[in-house]
């Protein structure tokens, strides 16, 4: 395993890596820490994150899914 130290939203546009794999809670906010720094700059992953359903339990090992394509 390689560890990479600075600012994920930075390093990703930057192309320093092509997956950002976040664990959150099943609320559908994203509304505090990294979790709201990836909903602003990668808003595709709160769209797909709002297709499901909040609070479901139903989601707890589940993943959702966004392709974010930047030039």
């Amino acid at each position: 395993m390689k560890v990479v130290k600075g600012d994920l939203i930075k390093l990703a546009l930057q192309k320093e890596f092509d997956v950002i794999i976040h664990g959150c809670n099943c609320q559908c906010a994203m509304g505090a820490g990294i979790a709201k720094a990836i909903k602003e700059t990668f808003p595709e992953a709160y769209a797909a994150d709002l297709k499901t359903k909040k609070g479901s339990k139903d989601k707890l090992g589940t993943i959702s899914c966004a392709v974010v394509n930047r030039i």
